[in-house]
């Protein structure tokens, strides 16, 4: 072990996707976390700050490499409405055998134990073991090392994204996201005993879809609430599944074990409506329509009947029906994004489909087709800072990417990055008005939101940088507690322990 370590035992790390900060201390309050309410005496608990976008793929992976986004260039998002699961392709070259694990068990010699990390795949040697699946491509459950695994079954849950729930059979669906992580965890602990890992690190992955969509089943304040049901508890049941796995790792410690609960991003309801901001840029001249300036246009009509069809499935109670139809239409993914009516390479600006349909997104702007560059990216900061909806502001901040991040990977990004109010989301149709009903909230009404979870417990007592408590810190985080250097200065680690005048007096 390091002379520079900070732990003498084990540390094991449960990351749950999606679980968020705010609800998680509502629950807490309320006594239906018992588990989670007694790490936090014992520990800390504070808000995990995510990435930008706050969205599992660039979250995890910032998480396992320390990365920010820009510098790790990994940015994808992943539609279940039009099905393109299968289609994102992730290059982890970009992190293969440069995770935290990989560090720490190459540099400090310490033994790894690591189970479904989101997106890296195919398991690679490590010093230990490391089994991972499939998340959005094809493939089989991969195991490092066999001998690791002795009697030990893998559930069929490892990696793999489940199909999209209907109304009539949430219930089902619910049941079998809290049994997938009852298997997973039991199939950890098991891991756990058999191997004695210093570091165990494991990912569940279903706490993200049961949000997505429960919410607002489970909501009474969304406005599209159905009223009680058979899963209006929903949510709060998985996450007491939750708590008692993590109940059920806490009985497991030595009194020497550090024992640390993350997510990659926080939850809420999403967005009901939606800022169309390519029919605003428009409307200011700024973006070009396919129609060519025709009133009359084969596109326009397009355009405007998938607004319609798609209004009338969502005051229909139709739904459920959104995906199915969207497999079924001709370049379904252009009708989506707007490409198919917004003409982007003649344009001054535009909105992509950078983060989808959330309060958060971006901005591109073609630097040929303006005269002055910041010049023009400063007058549509401007001129967005006036827009508001129901007598607000619509934007809480809007800015140039540089102020957020500064990798090699900048480009990447949009040039400007806005944070809209929660009610809002980015629309992409044109051809309508600025402000639009979502039509896709009934089908996933939970959306993500930028604070995470993060609790800590060990022996003696243990503090967090609450301002540094961030997803970009992790991986200096969990290197320091094994004494691994990290060259990055641009992150600190943000858990430690108290020297003996920091502590409290018995």
């Amino acid at each position: 072990m390091s002379d520079n370590s900070q732990r003498s035992g084990k540390v094991i790390l449960l990351g749950f996707d999606g679980m968020d900060f705010d609800l998680t201390s509502t629950l807490i309050e309320q006594g239906k976390l018992p588990n989670l309410e007694k790490l936090s005496r014992k520990g800390v608990f504070a808000p995990l700050l995510s990435v930008f976008p706050a969205d599992s793929i660039p979250s995890w992976i910032t998480t396992f490499t320390g990365k920010d986004p820009s510098d790790h260039g990994i940015l994808d998002h992943v539609n279940y409405l039009l099905g393109d699961q299968d289609e994102a392709k992730i290059d982890t070259s970009v992190f293969h055998q440069k995770t935290f694990w990989d560090e720490i068990g190459s540099k400090s010699g310490s033994r790894v134990c690591i189970i479904n990390p989101f997106m890296a795949y195919p398991a690679w040697p490590v010093n230990g073991v490391m089994v991972s699946g499939p998340a959005f491509i094809a493939g089989d459950i991969q195991v490092s090392d066999e001998t690791s695994i002795g009697d030990l079954k893998i559930p069929d849950s490892i990696g793999g994204l489940e199909d999209l729930p209907g109304k009539a059979t949430m219930r089902p669906f619910l049941d079998k996201a809290m049994q997938d992580t009852r298997d997973e965890a039991a199939f950890g602990l098991g891991m756990l005993e058999k191997n004695q890992p210093d570091l165990f690190f494991q990912t569940f992955l279903a706490s993200d879809r049961v949000q997505h969509f429960l919410w607002r089943y489970c909501d009474a304040e969304d406005p599209t609430y159905p009223g009680q049901s058979d899963v209006d508890q929903g949510i709060e049941e998985y996450f007491s599944v939750a708590d008692k796995v993590i109940g059920d790792f806490m009985e497991r410690l030595d009194e020497n074990d550090i024992l640390l609960v993350m997510s990659d991003h926080g939850h809420g309801m999403r967005c009901t409506h939606c800022f169309n901001f390519n029919e605003y840029f428009r409307r200011q001249g700024y973006l070009k329509s396919t129609s060519g300036g025709r009133r009359i246009s084969s596109k326009v009509v397009i355009e405007k009947l998938k607004n319609r069809v798609l209004r009338f499935m969502n005051d229909h109670d139709l739904e459920d029906y959104i995906s199915k139809i969207a497999k079924l239409v001709p370049n379904a993914q252009a009708l989506k994004k707007g490409t198919h009516i917004a003409n982007y390479s003649d344009s001054q600006a535009y909105a992509p489909d950078f983060a989808g349909t959330n309060p958060f997104g971006g901005v591109c702007i073609n630097r040929d087709k303006v005269d002055d560059y910041e010049a023009f990216r400063t007058q549509l900061i401007d001129e967005l800072e006036r827009v508001t909806y129901q007598g607000q502001p619509v934007f809480r901040w809007i800015k140039p990417r540089e102020s957020m991040y500064c990798g090699q990977h900048i480009d990447s990004y949009p040039d400007l990055l806005y944070e809209m109010i929660p009610s809002l989301g980015t629309g992409f149709s044109m051809h309508t008005d600025l402000f639009t009903i979502n039509p896709t909230h009934k089908k996933i009404s939970g959306g993500h939101k930028k604070y995470g979870i993060f609790f800590g417990a060990g022996p003696g007592q243990w503090d967090v940088v609450t301002s540094d408590c961030k997803i970009t810190n992790m991986y200096k985080t969990l290197l320091t507690l094994f004494g691994v250097d990290d060259d990055n200065s641009r992150t600190v680690s943000f858990f430690h322990r108290k020297s003996p005048a920091e502590s409290p007096t018995n």
